[in-house]
């Protein structure tokens, strides 16, 4: 079944569209973390909304929606994530290792790395336990009382949450992503964001401009499928036609989103796609890197 876009007027803060442009204003963004985190934060360099990490052209970049750092040399990373794709704790894991290579890479010495915070807001209950944050961090297993002290914390906040963890700050602020609500001052201030953005021209003629290159990819996809499928007789080939049409299309995605440093379980998320099937699709395309040819990738993809 194809996906069904939302208009750019349908957009709510819990797409993650919405939420880079909402979280552009400093004040806004830091006041969100400052809740999510419980401590007060000077200031906020906002480095860029969806921000695009490459730790090396032989790897996996990695795609934020919200990329920050404060005075006190932290650096904090935020996503909005509404399907649970199951991958999300080995997702954290690499998301903290790429921005370690990163700074590595920007001349820092190992003890020099910044703290880091990986954060994300899910509309659901990655471990079950009704808890609306879980918190990790390096801990000795045999005395938990010893920290690794590595300084790396990923976070993950649930929606969903019934048990009584979190103050009432908190709890509104995940209340109004659940019910798009506003709970409190602030969320109301967000909701009013969220209006105010709808009416951004530039933004949305950067969001119709996503949805168009993505509606001609697929329809170049069937309309080539089809052309193929005809030359091999009208039912054989009209099925054939319509597989490779659609197998077109989807490469055709796959190989823009990787283009934009974004990893196979992004890339799965946002088609709502199969994990394992998306995954061959960039492991072909890797091997046609960073030119991308969709005709080879394609033939290769359904040999």
């Amino acid at each position: 079944m194809e996906r069904t876009r939302k208009k750019y007027e349908e957009l709510t803060i819990i797409d993650d569209f919405m939420f880079g442009k909402v979280m552009r204003n400093p004040k806004r963004c830091k006041k969100l973390l400052e809740i999510i985190l419980d401590v007060k934060i000077r200031k906020i360099t906002f480095i860029d909304d969806q921000q695009t990490v490459n730790p090396d052209y032989r790897a996996k970049g990695i795609r934020i929606d919200v990329y920050v750092e404060d005075t006190a040399d932290t650096v904090y990373t935020v996503e909005m994530q509404i399907r649970n794709t199951g991958e999300l704790p080995t997702r954290s894991r690499y998301y903290q290792a790429v921005l370690d290579i990163n700074m590595i890479e920007k001349g820092l010495d190992y003890e020099q790395l910044k703290k880091n915070y990986v954060i994300f807001i899910c509309k659901f209950d990655l471990f079950g336990k009704g808890r609306h944050i879980y918190h990790f961090e390096n801990l000795c297993r045999e005395d938990t009382s010893v920290r690794l002290e590595d300084g790396t914390e990923k976070i993950f906040l649930n929606t969903k949450g019934t048990l009584d963890d979190v103050d009432e700050e908190l709890r509104s602020l995940l209340d109004y992503f659940e019910s798009l609500v506003p709970q409190d001052a602030f969320t109301g201030q967000l909701d009013e964001a969220v209006t105010a953005a709808r009416l951004h021209k530039e933004w949305r003629r950067e969001y119709m401009k996503m949805e168009m290159m993505m509606r001609d990819s697929r329809r170049e996809g069937i309309s080539q499928g089809l052309k193929q499928g005809l030359k091999q007789g009208l039912k054989q080939g009209l099925k054939q036609g319509l597989k490779q049409g659609r197998a077109e299309e989807k490469v055709n995605l796959v190989c823009r989103k990787l283009t934009k440093g974004k990893t196979p379980e992004t890339i799965a998320d946002d088609l709502e796609e199969n994990l394992s099937e998306i995954q061959r699709i960039c492991d072909v395309a890797a091997k046609y890197a960073p030119d991308y040819d969709i005709k080879k990738i394609l033939q290769e993809f359904l040999a």
